[in-house]
């Protein structure tokens, strides 16, 4: 047989000998031992079932993660009734706006937003650049005490925040020179401005080690060909280093907004008349009673309670999946980058 160019072109027939190809298959399993046969099966059944098995796993993980989601989306939009209704379990029977708009009220939502993003956001900011300073000269200096300080910044790591709790409310409630001047910090927020200015925020030990891994991975040459062209330690920092670390910065700034926006031990601990998500989301059903009812006493049905809490959970984490949606892919990339897979 031949094409329009006079090539001859074979049938699928003649290709292997004038075999199909499941004639020729079978005469190849033939020529094998029982063992190779018996190997060929048990490969063909697991490029079978395997396949089944993995979306099995992962449906079965899908849900599991998204479940408290979807759960806090459909109790959000149903009535209080819903909840004592057996027959109700993901689609609302009386789907109505009530119960957001008075998770709302309840949570003063925008001036609370407007305080945690300062907060959140300015603590962000200060904190990864002081950590990103102390990555840096853990990585490329030396000096004495080096690894005993390093040490320091691993334990910061692993103790807890409420060994340093009291401590830190003490220091900032007389906050100054004794005998000089003191002035009292607490339920300011240079009581979250202060230890991120100085690399002593939130997780910044964790912060500190991902930069140091990150800048030991960048080639010393960089800095070299910067000290030929007369830079020093800090111009390097910033018109070389900087730039070669975006992902490592983003990643780390991430890593930072998600810990101070669903922080709440430090924000009880600290602040009185100031309110976050965190702290409004903790004493929600207080404050449900007091400007929805007008009463602090008022009886209501702990299942009816849920809905509210979920709507105000949805609420709080509804600005944190935005973010994470336009920034997944650079998030994704920075993990990658940063060496926190290799600590």
């Amino acid at each position: 047989m031949t094409d329009t160019t006079g090539a001859v072109v074979k049938s699928e027939s003649e290709i292997g000998g004038g075999l199909t190809p499941r004639q020729a298959k079978k005469l190849r399993m033939q020529s094998m031992t029982a063992e190779e046969r018996g190997y060929i099966r048990r490969k063909a059944v697991m490029d079978r079932i395997f396949p089944f098995f993995r979306f099995v796993i992962l449906f079965g993980l899908g849900f599991v993660i998204l479940y408290p989601l979807i759960y806090m989306v459909s109790c959000t939009f149903r009535e209080r009734a819903d909840m004592n209704d057996p027959t109700v379990m993901w689609i609302p029977r009386h789907f109505t706006l009530n119960v957001l708009k008075e998770t709302l009220t309840a949570m003063d939502f925008w001036n609370t937003l407007r305080t945690t993003l300062i907060l959140n956001i300015g603590c962000s900011f200060v904190q990864v650049l002081s950590c990103s300073v102390t990555g840096y000269g853990f990585a490329r200096f030396k000096f004495r005490f080096k690894g005993l300080l390093f040490g320091i910044v691993i334990m910061m790591i692993l103790v807890p925040p409420q060994v340093i709790g009291l401590p830190l409310y003490t220091q900032f409630r007389s906050f100054g020179i004794r005998g000089l001047f003191t002035v009292n910090l607490i339920d300011t927020m240079w009581t979250m401005y202060l230890p991120a200015i100085t690399a002593n925020g939130i997780r910044s030990g964790l912060m500190i080690l991902i930069f140091r891994q990150f800048f030991r991975g960048l080639p010393k040459e960089l800095e070299d060909a910067a000290y030929i062209d007369g830079c020093g330690p800090l111009k390097t920092f910033i018109r070389v280093m900087i730039p070669n670390a975006g992902s490592a910065f983003l990643t780390v700034f991430l890593f930072s907004v998600v810990w101070y926006w669903n922080d709440y031990y430090f924000g009880s601990t600290f602040f009185v008349n100031t309110n976050t998500l965190a702290r409004m989301l903790t004493n929600l059903d207080t404050e449900l009673k007091i400007r929805l009812f007008k009463s602090a006493t008022v009886e209501i049905a702990p299942r009816e309670q849920i809905v509210w809490k979920e709507a105000g959970c949805l609420l709080s984490i509804t600005p944190i999946l935005v973010m994470y949606v336009c920034l997944q892919k650079y998030f994704t990339e920075g993990i990658a980058r940063s060496g926190i897979t290799g600590i």
